[in-house]
């Protein structure tokens, strides 16, 4: 079988969170362990490209396509020296991808013409794939930057069913809402424009578009597969995604990046036989680079995420706060996000000094040494489809407390109604009491029952969160879908 992954995102070239992890492992297994022959298709990011000093070579020019009013040609190349076994292809029109990110400006505010931007990164994919001479039995979209792409493609294939279209929801709060005046000019085929128009009763998207496209379709956890349509009952999101009988399947981690065994360049490296001393000894260091207090007793939490009401932020803050100022608590915070997020977390370092680091972007050294070394990742998500942060923080023996949503739900199970089996604390509700109430449990459940401590640490990091495990159900589900067609 040979596929075709289409993704904004690739690890570790253009990547913004678990979307570019996941383009960089899965194809890869699927085709290492099960025979499922994989090309990638991304956006050529040129600034990026030149960052890295990347190296590509030209494969094919498409021809000038008009789509929002701009008419503009394209060209792919294809990626060299990347280090997968997989064939990685770039689609490079500078008119629409050469800026300063992937989908946001340096103010993280989205580009205005994000929609306009899909839609012709899904007319030049259609081209490209029928004229590279390579016959695809199963193109796996992902998010609603896929949509026009499926859509093109449901097209082409006319009355047949190669290829197989599979729709990957990460979230569905991102949907890539269309005015219902652009639709005529997003270039979308003949009568699927009226389609998505008299479907959408008057909300048309990009994801909307993609699940009218689709054959089936999954998302990142079964736990959120339910969630979705719960939340599209009676829409017609809802409509699209009932036929398309949506799987959820738990993401993974890259087990090279993502190794307490082997940490990286700042961290120390431990596994589950000596957890509480590879944790102390990295505690450590993390409080040193960071400029934090250097304090065994004094509990540390990360967030390593975008900040972003849906992760949940404005909680954080609001719960941690006094600890901080109070000089009981620890915050460490890698990620970039909205402005007032990063300012309230200025404000908090200047007055709780020793306290509080915010780095500001990703970073993969750094980000090793904060699950490497901090006691707790905090994750209280209004959305949160799968989440790749607690499952890292579990392989290295840092314990999660989540809100009860989603893949959080589906992957940490709580130490206060199962003891012996438990992974991490949920908390009862999204509100400042409930995260406050667990945050002060855990905080006493750390320092006074370190035996516990131990034992749910080497438990976490004995469970198999891998993309293997992960690649061998998506394995099963492209058999189904295939089969169906």
């Amino acid at each position: 079988m040979r596929c075709l992954y289409l993704c904004q995102e690739l690890a570790p070239y253009f990547a913004e969170g678990g979307l570019g992890q996941a383009a960089r492992a899965l194809p890869e297994l699927l085709q290492r362990d099960h025979g499922l022959v994989h090309d990638l298709l991304i956006p050529y990011y040129p600034r990026l490209v030149d960052e890295q000093d990347l190296r590509t070579e030209t494969v094919a020019r498409l021809p000038a396509l008009t789509v929002g009013g701009v008419e503009a040609a394209a060209t792919v190349e294809r990626l060299l020296g990347h280090g997968g076994s997989c064939e990685v292809f770039l689609l490079r029109s500078d008119r629409w991808y050469d800026r300063e990110g992937i989908y946001r400006d340096s103010r993280y505010v989205e580009f205005p013409d994000a929609v306009a931007r899909a839609a012709f990164y899904g007319s030049a994919a259609a081209r490209w794939v029928r004229d590279c001479g390579r016959s695809y039995d199963l193109v796996h979209g992902n998010d609603w930057q896929s949509g026009p792409a499926l859509a093109h493609l449901r097209h082409a294939r006319g009355s047949g069913t190669r290829p197989v279209l599979l729709m990957n929801v990460h979230n569905g709060e991102y949907r890539g809402d269309v005015p219902p005046p652009l639709v005529a000019r997003l270039g979308l085929p003949d009568g699927f424009a009226a389609r998505l128009l008299a479907e959408a009763r008057g909300r048309p998207s990009l994801l909307l578009t993609g699940l009218l496209a689709a054959d089936a379709a999954t998302t990142g956890s079964p736990g959120y597969a339910g969630e979705l349509a719960e939340a599209f009952a009676g829409t017609p999101l809802g409509a699209a995604l009932g036929p398309l009988r949506m799987e959820g399947i738990v993401a993974g981690v890259d087990r090279k990046v993502w190794n307490p065994a082997s940490p990286g360049p700042y961290a120390v490296p431990f596994d589950g036989s000596g957890a509480t001393d590879g944790k102390r000894a990295n505690k450590r260091l993390l409080q040193r680079r960071t400029g934090l207090g250097v304090d065994p007793g004094i509990p540390v939490f990360a967030v390593c995420a975008r900040l972003v009401p849906d992760k949940g932020i404005d909680l954080v803050l609001a719960a941690l706060g006094p600890l901080l100022t109070g000089g009981r608590a620890q915050l460490v915070v890698v990620g970039s996000g909205d402005a007032e997020y990063v300012e309230e977390l200025a404000d908090l370092e200047a007055r709780a000094p020793g306290a509080v680091h915010h780095t500001p972007r990703f970073d993969q050294g750094l980000a090793s040494l904060v699950y490497a070394g901090a006691d707790f990742t905090l994750m209280p998500s209004r959305v949160e489809p799968c989440g790749l942060n607690q499952l890292i923080a579990m392989a290295y023996g840092t314990i999660p407390l989540v809100s009860a949503v989603g893949g959080l739900r589906d992957t940490v199970l709580d130490l206060r109604a199962d003891p012996a089996e438990g992974t991490g604390f949920r908390f009862a509700a999204l509100t400042e009491e409930a995260v406050g109430h667990t945050v002060d449990h855990a905080m006493r459940w750390l320092a006074g029952h370190p035996g516990e401590v131990e034992r749910t640490r080497r438990r976490a990091m004995s469970h198999d969160w891998s993309w293997e495990r992960t690649a061998r159900q998506t394995a099963l589900l492209y058999e189904r879908v295939t089969a169906r067609g």
